[in-house]
This record gives structure tokens, C-alpha cells and sequence, in this order.
């Protein structure tokens, strides 16, 4: 089923300096063995990414694929790791999920808010709402 999504990022570095990133897009959304999954594919500078988005009853996984290839593991007071490969090599990214709200009713509503550090270069806090709907 084609339904647009939207994402509203909001990253904090580790001074305090904040970026705002929103997105709509659209994706499909379709079921399978009880999770519900959306894919969409985003286009910067020529190069396409495609995203898909993994959405279980405690636990969201985005996984983007193209020029950079990582996934990220979202599950509420859990920390996890994961590798994010770019053109400029590979990096360990470590995800602090401090907040995970899935509200599956009408439109799917998603509201992460995690802790990232990416070995000793970054260090920061990204809050992910993610609106989905028909």
C-alpha cells in the first residue's frame, strides 16, 4: 500500500548546536510474520538511498542502503551497535535509545529519542518523529 511519510529530525552535538532535518516522502507499507514494514527510496546530490523502516510491537530498525549503508537498532533503554559504512570507510556507531512511543492506530506515529556516539569523533542526542499515514 503507497503511503507518504514524513520525518522530522532534530540532532544536538555534544556543544549544544542544533540541526533540523525534515523529509516527506513516499513509501509502501506492507505486513509480514506480524511486523509492518515501510520502504522508500530518497534522492540527494544523484544519489539514491533506499530506507526501510522495521517496526516490531517494542523495537523500530532503519535500515538505509545506497552510497551509505547502515542499520540502526531502536529499542527503548537499550544500547546498540551497529556499523555505518560511507565512501570514506567504516564507522562504529553506538545508539542509546532513551525513548520509543509506536502508536499504531489510524496513522502510525514513531518517536525516538536516543543518545549517538560514533566512536571518539561525534557525540550527540537525535529526537526521529516519524509520521505515517495514507
Amino acid at each position: 500500500m503507497e503511503v507518504k511519510v514524513n520525518i522530522h529530525t532534530i540532532q544536538y552535538n555534544e556543544y549544544g548546536e542544533k540541526n533540523d532535518i525534515k523529509a516527506n516522502v513516499t513509501g509502501t507499507l506492507y505486513e509480514k510474520k506480524d511486523n509492518t514494514y515501510v520502504v522508500y527510496k530518497e534522492k540527494e546530490d544523484g544519489v539514491e538511498t533506499t530506507t526501510s523502516i522495521k517496526i516490531e510491537d517494542d523495537k523500530v530498525t532503519i535500515k538505509r542502503f545506497g552510497e551509505v549503508n547502515s542499520t540502526m537498532v531502536f529499542r527503548e533503554n537499550h544500547t546498540t551497535n551497529s556499523n555505518y559504512a560511507t565512501p570514506h570507510g567504516m564507522f562504529v556507531v553506538e545508539i542509546k535509545t532513551t525513548k520509543l512511543d509506536i502508536n499504531m492506530e489510524e496513522n502510525i506515529m514513531i518517536d525516538i529519542d536516543y543518545n549517538i556516539e560514533i566512536m571518539d569523533m561525534f557525540r550527540g542526542r537525535n529526537v526521529i518523529k516519524i509520521n505515517i499515514y495514507q
